[in-house]
């Protein structure tokens, strides 16, 4: 079920590849993000480590460089434009992921894109393929929000199924917006179809739902005597239609908005508040945040029978429509799981989330309406939403041009015009310290090359005082190329003793990120190419090459691009490993 005690999910281990496989092709959707959160996911992908402590060890790091270079060109992350979180800090290893975002623009100001799913292909060596879906309600964030998940292992049944129609639908939406990850789509399109995943316990069938313009992301079956919905938002319109269905209606949301709705309209529904002792749990901690909650999941019971659906939709207009027919706007994904109610039923979970009346649980308590609060969006609110949808629907071009001296000249352009609105807006490149206010083209001189962006900030600021902040991700021309990922690894291995170093990490055969991290404090403490010499020589080198040569010669390749990224520092690298080197460069040509 869902206690909190002992149901836990540990994110980076979901990620994590089984035993005796290797990531193959990654895709992952979400409303918003953080840059620093997907700078950890690597930790998980690709040196099989949990995130448990991943907002600790966020900067510069070589673990994670290493980490961005092994996935790329194998993973994609689909994300509403305009929605990744301002960082605190400036990382120069930002810049190295632009290549696995695409920004997805909804299709007016009303409307979002908001699923939220892993799909993970995995092989091993005999070319046997594993495949995992993980249907979240939480964005690509280190938010300690309360939210739900569910995770799947499939395989090829050999047969056709349709368990997977909604997600082969999305896919075929987010396909046209990824040229460059055309095979995985490829091979997605091609094996999908075939596999079936391992059930949860107590379920016997399963669906994935495809919420899209004229497509509700539930399915309601033939009959329903209870729902039970959990939503940290919600609409009065979603609530009516859903409470046209059954005779007992359970809502557990948040105490804002079921104040916000109020308790005239929320007339049939029996509503639970999340604890504000959970909200509020770390108060007393130096970096607190609130811990409110983002779960969504409608359960829909009939007799013997249950359905919950699980995943990114609220229960609001937009997410589910409302019992006039009006259409939902945004971009959904849920996952239905059918099974016994013996196991899984409305009641159960009530009882696992509230307790009893002698023996609550703590973690969602019923709800005391005081005064609420109207419903109306305020006209500020409207006009603030149209202007964001226009700033990110207009075509951002970035082009940098070389000026020599290693110093480039940036321009930020757009080719369409905005409409007129009474807001202040600013923009700036997310690695340079100036803004500039708006226009069709806009400049700043004298740049490194790794200060270059596609990342830019968007300021706006109201009459009202309001200031909103948006980074957006725009295309990005280099003149002469992208070579930043060269110039980064320099700035960060710039003594032939971290050089070594950093190869005899990737020679072992499965480093995991602690190892790395260790390292990284040896390259600090030792920066002399002797002593790492002579650490590394003093290590199974000659075995890990010739391992690698037979086991693993994409590590070779790996060092050889190494090598050549840190070109400057080649005539400064021991004699004895050159030598030792050139042996094993001319085995590269088999590869």
């Amino acid at each position: 079920m869902l206690n909190p005690g002992k149901d836990r999910i540990d994110y980076g281990e979901k990620l994590r590849p089984p035993a005796g496989y290797t990531l193959s092709y990654a895709l992952a959707t979400s409303y918003s993000l953080e840059l620093d959160t997907l700078l950890a996911v690597p930790l998980a992908l690709s040196f099989n480590s949990t995130l448990d402590d991943a907002e600790k060890i966020i900067g510069e790091k070589l673990v994670l460089l290493e980490g961005i270079h092994q996935l790329k060109g194998r993973i994609k992350v689909f994300f509403q434009q305009g929605n990744i979180k301002l960082p605190d800090t400036s990382n120069k290893l930002y810049s190295l992921l632009e290549h696995c975002l695409v920004p997805m623009v909804p299709e007016g100001p009303f409307s979002s894109f908001h699923p939220k799913i892993w799909l993970l292909r995995f092989v091993n060596d005999a070319k046997d393929v594993q495949y995992r879906l993980i249907v979240l309600s939480r964005n690509l964030t280190f938010d300690r929000s309360w939210d739900l998940a569910c995770t799947l292992e499939g395989r090829d049944s050999g047969k056709i199924t349709q368990e997977n129609d909604g997600l082969i639908a999305l896919l075929g939406d987010l396909a046209p917006c990824a040229k460059d990850f055309s095979t995985a789509f490829r091979l997605f399109k091609k094996e999908l179809p075939n596999v079936m995943w391992d059930k949860p316990t107590g379920f016997q069938s399963l669906k994935t739902l495809y919420g899209r313009k004229g497509q509700v992301p539930l399915e309601y079956g033939l009959g329903t005597d209870t729902v039970l919905v959990i939503s940290p938002f919600i609409h009065r319109e979603a609530l009516a239609m859903l409470k046209e269905r059954g005779t007992r209606h359970w809502l557990f949301s948040r105490g804002d908005e079921l104040e916000r709705i109020g308790e005239e309209d929320l007339q049939g529904w029996e509503c639970f508040a999340l604890n504000d002792r959970l909200i509020n749990g770390e108060d007393e901690l130096e970096k607190a945040k609130q811990q409110n909650l983002h779960a969504k999941l409608v359960l829909l019971q009939n007799g013997r029978t249950c359905h919950w659906h699980i995943g990114s939709a609220n229960a609001t207009k937009a997410a589910l429509g409302d019992r006039k027919q009006a259409s939902p706007r945004n971009t959904e994904f849920m996952l239905r799981m059918s099974g016994s109610a013996q196991n899984g039923s409305a009641e159960k979970l009530r009882e696992e989330l509230v307790g009893t009346e002698k023996k609550p649980a703590g973690i969602f308590i019923p709800y005391v309406f005081g005064s609420y609060l109207p419903d109306e969006q305020s006209e500020s609110e409207e006009v603030s939403r149209k202007l964001l949808h226009a700033l990110i629907s207009v075509d951002w071009n970035v082009v940098a041009t070389h000026d020599g001296d290693e110093l480039y000249t940036v321009t930020v352009s757009y080719p369409d015009s905005l409409p007129l609105y009474s807001a202040t807006i600013d923009v700036r490149p997310l690695i340079i310290g100036h803004s500039q206010p708006l226009q069709n083209v806009m400049v700043w001189e004298r740049l490194h090359l790794t200060q270059i962006s596609a990342f830019l900030i968007l300021t706006v600021s109201t009459p009202e005082g309001n200031v909103e902040q948006r980074v957006i991700k725009a295309s990005l021309d280099i003149d002469g190329g992208d070579d930043r990922e060269q110039k980064i690894f320099s700035s960060m291995i710039d003594k032939p003793g971290k050089l070594l170093w950093y190869i005899q990490m990737i020679l072992q055969p499965n480093a995991e990120k602690m190892e790395w991290l260790a390292a990284e404090k040896n390259m600090q403490l030792s920066g002399e190419e002797e002593t790492a010499l002579s650490t590394v020589f003093d290590g199974p080198i000659y075995e890990s090459l010739l391992r690698c040569a037979s086991r693993q010669p994409e590590k070779l390749a790996r060092i050889e691009s190494v090598l050549t990224h840190s070109s400057a520092l080649n005539a400064q690298m021991p004699k004895t490993f050159n030598m030792l080197w050139a042996h094993y460069r001319a085995f590269l040509g088999n590869i």
